[in-house]
């Protein structure tokens, strides 16, 4: 009968502890009740039993915050006496004591009992418990004790009168705990893999990162994020994961830079033991209450800082798109809206790691992953239409992009293209965010898109019309923007002249609403010297130069209007205006075109052909740095260089007056004719011209230039070489064959000549210099 009695209750215990780890407390309050009833003896084990799973049955339904206070006070009672009852003599001897009293630590801190937990945690000894191995269930109960400890010594008041001393004492004692309990919740997880941390434990996992923070330790807080970090994950912790990774690149974005950052330490493996062991552990734990740790051989470890945060927001970036909920169902609305929250904070902190560092294919990638489970979701269709408007602006360089759009087909084609339906799609869904349509706009401009970027702007102007907003100064020159640029398209000359008025209108309105609008200063200045009012140009001029001394576009305006003045003091003003934006625009092409032809009108020939050489030097240089940076271009143009893009051909001042419709047919001509050519007849190193670069265009307009300079110095042989170097990179431009008929007229070799400038029609109808070259001739 003993025997039997004996191997009854060690079943009872058995099926009770399972019960306890399952957190099936409904069946173990059960199980304990009849413990009690068949084994008197173990009463005090079934006294904590009964009461820990009335404790937890209740926290299960209402956890342990401040707002069920009250109620914990109420419903709670019943098990605050079993719990006492299991802290008596006959609960020591039992074994139960213990885990009572850390138990009536938990039950008075719901009860809003702080001090009265503090005491419990100090009769059950809790800060010098031994650390060694715990069943899973002490596991969860050890790890609650530190975190509640924690939580009530925050939620104490410190009296004034305690000293500093005390103070730190108190407070590291208070990150200890959370430190220790953030340690055992991961082992608890990690061992319980079908458990949940609960709203105590998770609040203790935060905590102490953030209380490093608070007290200034930001390496005491990178470190506890990444203890946290490199812990094996559990099915419970993905969650959490997330938002660690999240916070701990928040932080070291916002607080650790340069010097101050130091990168982790790679874990160390143990060698395996043995020959025969074909298997290393990938995993490693430090002590008894220490969680599992990677620790792979070929573990990825972050040398920097940008290393660091790229990997975790990418690895965050996985996790938010994993756990997306992609059903649209009402029933899981409200998980839905929650991992949407998560997927775009991620998606926010990625936008601003990647534009800092110019990885903006890694950001479009993610956006458009997260297309998946972001359907009408307004703020992730936007970001998306900013990244891709920001992918098809044209990189910086040292030279201006030229004026004419990409052709179809290319990749900056496409990227336009991409970038205009999404700012579409994203203003459908923001119906009255005018800088989306600004954006949108400006892409237009730059793809070639007239009609369609007057369309989005003026959308724009209507949004912000109605409601007096901010950017309606900058809606109005956009608008002035399209129709200026949609003037100098036109012929017809009444069209032009009514465009033309449109876009001094809106202009005029831009500028007198931001008169610190240097953009609209000097889109107005631009428009009134296409009109012909070049004393308006210069006014507008000058304003736009007070506004912002270092605009390069009005720097090369006031260079080109005090030229048109022809001599004297305003050519010294000419000159300087010249050198002053070479000044400032080092790497820039335009100041060393402006500044030689100035020269060579009123310096010295010599001293043009000099700053020439020097331009040439600097396409070359440029082209050398372009193709070494291919793949990995980090630098992108500012938004307001969309005009002062625009190139000239300073060989001809009458050709590149306007951006025509017969100079962009000749310019996909001479673009068809030169792929050809480098395709066919024009061989040998460096002569191939087909699918030349715009730098290799600026190139050869340097050449040219310098031919021109020769042709005025009477160097004929030198212009010829001259011309060849332009011909191998631009064979069938007609500024090519201009230029060559210009250097075999100084040879009085009139037949080539003739025949040079009738080719240069050929390609380029409507060219002036070659016809009055012609007329000449005759």
């Amino acid at each position: 009968m003993t025997s039997r009695s004996k191997n009854s209750v060690r079943s009872y215990e058995t099926e009770i502890e399972k019960n306890r780890e399952e957190s099936n407390w409904k069946k173990a309050v059960e199980l304990a009740q009849q413990l009690k009833s068949r084994s008197p003896q173990h009463e005090s084990l079934a006294h904590f039993l009964i009461g820990e799973g009335k404790l937890e049955s209740y926290f299960e339904e209402w956890p342990p915050i401040k707002e069920n206070i009250e109620r914990a006070q109420r419903e709670l009672s019943e098990a605050r006496g079993y719990l006492t009852l299991a802290t008596d003599e006959a609960g020591k001897k039992a074994g139960v004591a213990l885990d009572a009293h850390l138990l009536l630590g938990k039950l008075n801190y719901a009860c809003g009992a702080y001090d009265e937990a503090l005491k419990q945690y100090n009769l059950a000894e809790l800060s010098t418990l031994t650390e060694k191995e715990l069943p899973v269930r002490s596991l969860r109960i050890v790890a609650e004790s530190y975190a509640i400890k924690g939580l009530c010594l925050e939620q104490n008041a410190i009296p004034s009168s305690t000293s500093r001393y005390k103070q730190a004492e108190r407070e590291t004692e208070m990150i200890r705990s959370f430190e220790v309990s953030s340690e055992l919740t991961l082992l608890y997880l990690q061992r319980a893999q079908a458990a949940r941390a609960g709203a105590v434990l998770e609040t203790a996992l935060q905590r102490a990162p953030l209380l490093h923070i608070r007290a200034g330790r930001l390496h005491c807080a990178i470190d506890r994020y990444r203890e946290m970090l490199t812990a094996v994950e559990a099915a419970s912790t993905q969650a959490l994961r997330l938002t660690l990774a999240r916070q701990l690149a928040e932080v070291l974005m916002r607080g650790v830079t340069g010097q101050v950052y130091k990168a982790p330490e790679k874990v160390a493996v143990m060698p395996a033991q043995g020959t025969l062991t074909r298997r290393r552990e990938d995993h490693v734990s430090e002590g008894p209450w220490k969680p599992k740790k990677y620790a792979a051989i070929n573990q990825f470890v972050p040398c920097n800082e940008y290393e660091e945060v790229m990997l975790l927001v990418l690895v965050g970036e996985a996790m938010a798109a994993r756990d997306a909920v992609l059903s649209q169902s009402a029933e899981f609305e409200a998980a839905r809206a929650h991992a949407l929250r998560n997927a775009i904070a991620v998606l926010d902190l990625l936008a601003l790691v990647a534009v800092r560092w110019g990885q903006l294919a890694l950001l479009l990638e993610s956006l458009e992953r997260a297309m998946k489970f972001s359907f009408g979701c307004a703020h992730i269709w936007r970001a998306r239409a900013l990244a891709a408007a920001a992918a098809a602006r044209p990189h910086a360089a040292a030279y201006h992009p030229p004026a004419h759009p990409p052709p179809p087909g290319s990749s900056a084609h496409s990227a336009h293209v991409r970038a205009l339906c999404v700012s579409r799609r994203a203003a459908l869904l923001c119906a009255g965010d005018a800088p989306l349509r600004l954006l949108a706009a400006a892409n237009c401009y730059r793809a070639g898109w007239i009609e369609e970027g007057i369309e989005m702007a003026e959308e724009a102007l209507a949004i912000e019309t109605e409601k007096s907003g901010p950017m309606l100064a900058r809606c109005h020159l956009y608008v002035g923007i399209g129709h200026q640029m949609r003037g100098q398209k036109l012929n017809a000359r009444i069209e032009k002249e009514a465009t033309s008025e449109v876009s001094l209108r809106h202009l005029v309105q831009a500028a007198r609403l931001d008169d610190n609008d240097h953009l609209a200063l000097y889109h107005l200045a631009v428009q009134y010297m296409h009109l012909g009012m070049l004393n308006e140009a210069m006014d507008a001029t000058r304003s736009c130069l007070s506004v912002r001394a270092e605009c390069g576009g009005a720097l090369r305006l006031a260079a080109a209007l005090w030229a048109c003045a022809g001599a004297g003091r305003r050519a010294a003003r000419a000159l300087h205006a010249a050198r002053l934006a070479r000044h400032h625009y080092p790497n820039a092409e335009w100041p060393l075109w402006a500044l030689s032809a100035l020269q060579l009108v009123w310096e010295s020939g010599d001293a043009a052909l000099a700053t020439g050489k020097e331009l040439l030097r600097l396409l070359n240089s440029a082209e050398a740095e372009a193709e070494a940076a291919a793949e990995e271009r980090v630098a992108y143009a500012e938004l307001d260089a969309l005009s002062d893009s625009q190139h000239d051909d300073t060989l001809s001042n009458r050709d590149a007056a306007s951006i025509r419709a017969e100079s962009a047919g000749a310019f996909r001509a001479e673009r068809a004719l030169s792929e050809a050519g480098g395709t066919s007849a024009v061989g040998g190193a460096g002569c191939g011209a087909g699918a030349h670069s715009p730098l290799q265009a600026h190139r050869a307009h340097a050449w040219l230039l310098l031919a021109d300079l020769c042709l005025r110095l009477d160097r004929t042989h030198a212009a010829a070489g001259c011309v060849a170097e332009a011909a191998a990179l631009t064979p069938h431009s007609h500024l090519v064959l201009y230029t060559r008929g210009l250097v075999h007229a100084a040879r009085c070799e009139w037949e080539e000549a003739r025949a040079c400038f009738q080719n240069a029609l050929a390609i380029h109808p409507t060219h002036l210099d070659s016809m009055v070259q012609l007329e000449i001739g005759q």
